[in-house]
């Protein structure tokens, strides 16, 4: 490691017990590339002994004395960062050895990008993988704000690395929110940074029933959609319209998300509601007719009595995304 400011500033908010955490720590300490520093938040305590085993003065561990949530704990790693380059890794997701050295070279390699991202892999509780969809080609994109604005969330914290300058002004200025990441990547598109995507899979986020966002979680869903659709609200809010037509399609699909899980949790009322607002926001757009089959059998269950209505929105559907 240089004996001033690390290449990288690796965050880490933790949460999770050692025999989680090990493995994603050990996935940066094994890296190709050592010019980095590991800075950990833990909200519990609970992965202090995997840290203790590491015993890598690369390694700045500290306990949070209160919990401070999603949005904060990683604000706060990051305010801490002195790298020249940031990323961040969730203490249940993983790298390949080379995540770090792949995308130092890119940001090294071009000063006018301002992110880099590679492929990921999601990885199941049964040991399954499927790769997560990605909307855009190989090599370097400029003016990524209505791609951004048009596709489904696609760009991931653990898969993405970004100048430190980036990280200023609004692109920190994250609300308390399970989807607050997403002011780092549209304010950095906003401020005209260039991405780079790399499709080689160079990191993994895990999938489980406990985590936010997972459809056939504890709430199916609910409070990540609920938390996606309040975002979009404030973030639109005041800008050009042109700008909220493009986000109609996600914000749809939201939408649509919201209503199966309010279904499920015997909300009829809200879920109807929710219906109506996904056709509004997908008329005009390809979503008119793509979702079309789902608004029926969405807006079908809601007529139904609660013991049928898993039947109809189909619970064996797989949905991990957020």
């Amino acid at each position: 490691m240089s004996d001033t400011v690390p290449a990288v500033s690796v965050c880490m908010p933790m949460s999770r017990d050692a025999t989680v955490v090990r493995r994603a720590l050990q996935s940066v300490l094994t890296q190709d590339f050592d010019d980095f520093e590991v800075l950990i938040g833990d909200e519990t305590g609970a992965g202090e002994p995997a840290v203790a085993e590491a015993a890598d003065p690369r390694v700045i561990y500290r306990r949070n004395p209160v919990r401070l949530g999603f949005s904060k704990n990683h604000v706060a790693l990051l305010d801490r960062a002195a790298g020249r380059y940031m990323t961040v890794l969730h203490d249940d997701d993983w790298w390949e050895p080379t995540y770090l050295s792949s995308l130092v070279a890119v940001l090294d390699a071009d000063p006018e990008v301002g992110l880099a991202c590679c492929a990921t892999v999601l990885d199941d509780e049964r040991g399954r993988t499927s790769p997560w969809p990605f909307p855009l080609s190989a090599g370097r994109h400029d003016g990524v704000l209505e791609t951004l604005l048009r596709e489904d969330w696609f760009l991931l914290l653990n898969a993405t690395m970004w100048r430190r300058e980036v990280w200023a002004g609004p692109a920190r200025q994250w609300s308390e929110l399970c989807c607050a990441d997403l002011q780092l990547f549209l304010s950095a598109a906003d401020a005209g940074w260039a991405l780079y995507y790399l499709p080689t899979p160079l990191a993994h986020w895990a999938q489980h029933r406990g985590q936010s966002g997972a459809e056939r979680g504890p709430d199916h869903g609910l409070g990540v959609a609920d938390d996606v659709l309040a975002f979009w609200d404030g973030w639109l809010e005041g800008r050009p319209v042109p700008q909220a037509v493009l986000s109609n399609g996600p914000r749809a699909r939201w939408r649509l998300r919201q209503a199966r899980a309010l279904l499920l949790a015997g909300r009829t009322g809200e879920a109807r509601i929710a219906i109506k607002g996904a056709l509004a926001l997908a008329r005009g757009s390809d979503l008119a007719r793509t979702e079309l089959p789902r608004l029926r059998r969405l807006s079908f269950a809601s007529h139904l009595p609660p013991f049928a209505v898993r039947t109809v929105v189909g619970l064996k559907r797989v949905a991990w995304r957020n």
